[in-house]
């Protein structure tokens, strides 16, 4: 489907606590157990999507710890990529990092030139050490921004058209006053390395050309998430960078509409549980464990098709976490057509 994206999360351990995260709250239930997901569970995962001829658009190797902590990154990633170009269970790969942990072995494994596009977020978030410290909650500023330079001139350098480099922005009002400083500082880097660096707000455009990238801060509530927007809307005027166009359909205060997560956007956590959505880091959704039950079988199974038939008329009563969700008036939203949903109930009366 258009915009569907599976995420996986390699490690739920992270080297940083940054305040827009789960990983910054006090025992938050994700981080009970801590541990890096087993190359197993990977490659059937890939094995079984490929056997079952399933597609996503994107792969994202991310959710709530950092992808580089895990000990066979670069197995994973090329792994990934093997199965992306031979079986089309991925048209394109993302990696979210911090870059605090990105050495020359994981750079000099992400870098190539193969057919399936991808991209390496590099979550920065701040132009100074001191407002850095402030938003990531530890001192890692000068490694993550060095590391990041150093896998934009090692890319050049060689030539390598992937992954792209995203140097990525959550733009709040924590980091507002930063925000033009970061901007100025990776387009003066490209300038030098003669391969121009484009800026965009809200989404990530296809192509291979560097980018700095405005995110949007998704909030814990809906009056948090109105302020953000504004801010958010104002800054893309000011700079003048132009922001997706987003449905005037969408419900003021509670979510009464077909959610794309239960379509669209399966989450994969380190221990294997599928849910349908990343801001279910208590797994309230999940729909059984990838270890016990194939992705195929869990992803059209008779739990997953009743929550699908619920949420496509807006019927959220026993999914207490989507009941008053915030995301669908964020640009991180992935909408979902009524074709849409009405192609993919086919496709499952098919099987």
């Amino acid at each position: 489907m258009p915009g569907s994206y599976l995420v996986l999360e390699l490690s739920n351990r992270c080297n940083l606590a940054c305040v827009h995260c789960a990983v910054s709250e006090d025992a938050h239930p994700h981080y009970d157990r801590s541990g890096s997901i087993d190359l197993n569970i990977v490659y059937s995962l890939f094995s079984d999507l490929a056997q079952a001829r399933l597609h996503f658009d994107t792969l994202i190797l991310f959710w709530l710890g950092e992808p580089l902590l895990h000990p066979h990154f670069q197995s994973i990633y090329q792994q990934a990529l093997r199965f992306a170009a031979r079986d089309n269970i991925f048209s394109r790969i993302e990696v979210h990092t911090n870059a605090v942990r990105m050495d020359f072995n994981i750079i000099d494994a992400l870098l190539n030139s193969a057919p399936i596009p991808q991209s390496i977020h590099l979550s920065l978030d701040a132009a100074t050490a001191d407002t850095y410290k402030t938003i990531k909650g530890k001192d890692q500023f000068i490694a993550a921004a060095r590391h990041s330079a150093f896998f934009f001139r090692t890319k050049v350098g060689r030539g390598a058209r992937w992954p792209r480099p995203v140097f990525q922005y959550i733009l709040g009002k924590n980091n507002l006053h930063e925000a033009v400083m970061f901007q100025k500082h990776w387009c003066d880097l490209g300038t030098e390395l003669h391969t121009p660096v484009r800026v965009v707000a809200g989404h990530v455009p296809r192509g291979d050309d560097p980018i700095v990238f405005f995110r949007q801060k998704d909030c814990p509530t809906p009056e948090e998430q109105a302020q953000e927007n504004t801010l958010f809307s104002n800054f893309a005027q000011q700079q003048k960078l132009s922001l997706p166009p987003k449905s005037k359909k969408e419900v003021p205060c509670t979510n009464l509409h077909p959610c794309s997560g239960f379509w669209k956007s399966p989450v994969i956590d380190w221990q294997g549980n599928l849910t349908f959505c990343t801001r279910d880091n208590t797994l309230e959704n999940s729909v059984g464990n990838i270890q016990k039950t194939s992705f195929p079988d869990l992803w059209f199974s008779s739990t997953t098709q009743s929550f699908r038939e619920r949420v496509a008329k807006g019927d959220y009563k026993d999914l207490s976490l989507c009941q008053s969700c915030f995301i669908p008036r964020s640009l991180n939203h992935t909408e979902i057509s009524s074709d849409e949903i009405a192609d993919f109930a086919a496709y499952e009366r098919a099987l």
